[in-house]
């Protein structure tokens, strides 16, 4: 884990040249390049009358590599991992524009959910629809040392809930949560249904953990990404949309957006947005990796399950651009880790990440090109 200290220098010396996600900007002084006609400026006299460039200062959230007014509470403690349902009947979702990663992958009947991962978790306005657990899903949590909720879980999920001693888990149905931690939205429980109602807040959250009887520092727990002012994207191909295919009906895509630098997500046919904070899906960082997933035997439900553990490959997309990667993650509750395809290790830019996990033979189309 990084320390107060060392994330108060790490932010300092990253943002010093991109100021990103800090919202400050350099001064400047409009007459510092003007020299007046007959005037005698000497290089010293210019350095002196030079304003200082702003040096931004604070915590470095670690999720993002961003000064983002992370207090000291939530950079020392474990982040949490917060399951969403993203079938077309759940929408809209609240609050998933917030997270500082998103993993998507693959449920039962070729639908998706979400893995949304906040380091402080005290922003969260609220967060919606919170659904049940998976078990590769848990693989994902345990790899940033993440607290993992959720609301309900398949069988193979509780199975693993119960074998992982090292998890730490908060359950709304089996472990009494809701009313507290959990509450269900009336009027989403009116238009969409009971099993989409289900919603949680920062306030909720930050109550709940230290209910639990578990050590919540973040000692050890590691974070997935180098953050670097040169992404290894930057020697890569152009890459400004990018289809990927879940199912039939689930064929969410990335459009880039040069102005702001981000990708901007859309499925379903529309753009994706989050109802509560009003805005569309928008990250600097985009991921899609392959890995195996297959059908569980004899299962009337029609789970699926999705490898995790071992390696893969993927793409990683940038400023307009991609590259191949590989991913490597040795044990369920080991660190998830990121290499450019010659086995280097990958550097991403300050921003928020989405990951989409496909399976090892998806369709994946890059600007009319398909991989």
């Amino acid at each position: 884990m990084r320390t107060r200290n060392i994330a108060a220098l790490l932010c300092t010396a990253t943002l010093l040249l991109t100021l990103a996600g800090c919202g400050a900007k350099e001064p400047t002084d409009p007459g510092a390049d003007t020299v007046p006609q007959g005037a005698e400026t000497s290089l010293a006299e210019t350095t002196e009358t030079t304003a200082p460039p702003f040096v931004p200062t604070g915590n470095v959230n670690p999720l993002t590599g961003l000064c983002d007014g992370i207090v000291d509470a939530a950079l020392e403690s474990r982040p949490v991992a917060i399951m969403v349902s993203n079938s077309y009947d759940s929408l809209p979702q609240w609050g998933v524009s917030q997270a500082d990663i998103i993993y998507e992958m693959l449920a039962e009947g070729r639908i998706t959910r979400l893995l949304c991962l906040f380091q402080d978790p005290s922003k969260i306005e609220a967060l919606a629809s919170v659904r049940s657990a998976r078990p590769y899903f848990i693989d994902i949590a345990q790899s940033y040392g993440a607290v993992y909720m959720h609301f309900g879980g398949s069988v193979p999920a509780y199975e693993a809930i119960a074998a992982r001693k090292d998890l730490i888990s908060i359950d709304g149905i089996r472990g009494n949560w809701e009313g507290t931690l959990f509450l269900r939205d009336p009027e989403r429980r009116k238009t969409i249904g009971l099993e989409h109602s289900v919603y949680t807040d920062g306030a909720k959250i930050e109550a709940a953990l230290p209910k639990l009887k578990a050590d919540l520092s973040l000692s050890g727990a590691p974070s997935a990404f180098t953050f670097g002012e040169a992404p290894s994207s930057a020697s890569g191909t152009a890459a400004n949309h990018i289809g990927l295919m879940f199912g039939e009906r689930n064929k969410p895509y990335f459009e880039y957006n040069a102005e702001n630098g981000t990708y901007l997500r859309y499925q379903y046919g529309d753009p994706h947005m989050d109802a509560k904070q009003q805005k569309q899906i928008e990250v600097r960082n985009l991921f899609v990796l392959r890995m195996e997933t297959s059908d569980v035997p004899n299962n009337a439900l029609h789970l699926v399950t999705v490898k995790t553990t071992g390696t893969g490959t993927g793409y990683y997309f940038c400023d307009g651009k991609m590259v191949d990667i590989s991913w490597k993650k040795d044990s369920y509750n080991s660190p998830i880790t990121f290499m450019t395809a010659d086995g280097a290790e990958l550097i991403i830019a300050h921003g928020q990440s989405f990951i989409s996990c496909i399976t090892t033979t998806a369709p994946l189309e890059i600007d009319g090109i398909k991989y």
